[in-house]
């Protein structure tokens, strides 16, 4: 034992010392399950009438195709009055179509030829190119004529599979036993610890997910945003494609998504996207932002975006689940998580001297009307 004379001080008899403990655990990893709150689980607007299974369908209908080609017919005389169209199916006698700048009146149809009343409306017969595109812009039908076969379309499913999260929960009778600084129970503090986590997988799903139907010995999985958004993607890159040099985002890159979204008939309402992104959009708008005077406050922060064609406003929220190099233009209407089975804890059976459970849940993911989304991806982040 060592012998000490004079003053007593902090640096001799430290054996016996107290530690001073902070009675709470910090969690320093951030919480963040974005998405998740963004999307939110109301699977009501889908309307589904059976009990919940690993496999759930949605049905989706569209309106008659518009759109068709004149494939011969019209190449060699302006006074023509049959030809031949791609899509016989989608004409019906009184149709008027626009080719180019001439519009047309059909008659009748036969296979695949129609008859047609050229220069419709005043407008100016013209020789068409084969594979010419035509819209069909209006239909005028004869007083009192029969009824024609009309063009329909078919229902269609779409459907997405069930993806079971779990984490065991595994404390020693011991353990349980011994009083501890910050935790009062270890099954209830890592109950609630675990339930976190999995909410933050749960919330990574719209990024990563995959579709994946899984057997006997293989988990099933739930597609994400890329198994069905596969419309409205623009390439923020050299070649505007998949797979080139990525560039600068920009507004453009933006605007030109959300006309894309627009003309196939959406209005999405939210973007999600990383922190480069909310960082580009504030530069972008911060010339045309309304503020209020204040000596003490530096910055813009942008939270919402005017689009540019409908005049909605579009909420901007930074995820830190979401790929940096990538923006997701939605439509939350069309878009839920399903909560199949919602996460809860159940104890188990023991297999030591131990206390045994787990957390676990079972959810879905449903993304419908793919024309109403849309996204800007591969843009650069430095």
């Amino acid at each position: 034992m060592t012998a000490h004379s004079g003053l007593i001080q902090s640096y001799i008899n430290t054996n016996p010392l107290k530690t001073q403990i902070s009675d709470k655990i910090l969690l320093i990893e951030p919480y963040n399950i974005v998405a998740y709150s963004v999307l939110g689980t109301d699977v009501s607007k889908f309307n589904f009438t059976n009990a919940p299974q690993y496999t759930y369908q949605w049905l989706e209908d569209t309106f008659n195709n518009r759109t068709d080609s004149v494939t011969s017919g019209l190449s060699t005389s302006t006074t023509t009055t049959t030809c031949t169209i791609t899509t016989a199916a989608l004409f019906q006698p009184g149709d008027v179509w626009l080719i180019e700048s001439e519009q047309v009146w059909v008659s009748a149809i036969s296979g695949s030829v129609i008859t047609i009343t050229r220069g419709w409306g005043g407008t100016t017969p013209a020789l068409h190119a084969d594979g010419t595109a035509m819209t069909r812009i209006s239909r005028a039908r004869h007083e009192g004529d029969d009824a024609d076969d009309s063009p329909s379309t078919e229902v269609s499913t779409n459907y997405n599979y069930s993806q079971i999260f779990q984490r065991t929960v595994n404390v020693s009778r011991s353990r349980q036993l011994w009083a501890e600084y910050g935790v009062a129970d270890w099954l209830d503090y890592l109950q609630a610890k675990y339930v976190k986590e999995l909410m933050m997988d749960l919330s990574r799903l719209p990024y990563y997910g995959r579709r994946y139907a899984g057997a006997a010995s293989t988990a099933r999985s739930a597609g994400g945003f890329r198994t069905f958004i596969t419309d409205n993607l623009t390439y923020a890159t050299s070649t505007g494609a998949t797979g080139g040099t990525p560039q600068t985002l920009t507004r453009t890159y933006i605007d030109n998504t959300l006309q894309n979204i627009y003309e196939d008939g959406g209005d999405p309402g939210v973007i999600l996207t990383g922190a480069h992104a909310q960082r580009k959009i504030n530069d972008m708008y911060i010339g045309s932002v309304s503020t209020e005077r204040s000596e003490s406050i530096g910055g813009v922060l942008i939270t919402k975006l005017l689009n540019p064609i409908s005049g909605k406003l579009i909420d901007v929220v930074v995820d830190r689940q979401c790929p940096t190099n990538e923006m997701w233009i939605l439509s939350p209407e069309h878009i839920s998580y399903y909560a199949i089975d919602p996460f809860f804890y159940e104890e188990l059976a023991k297999t030591g001297d131990a206390d045994k459970g787990e957390v676990v849940g079972e959810y879905g993911f449903i993304v419908a009307y793919d024309k109403s989304h849309g996204a800007v991806l591969e843009f650069a982040t430095s």
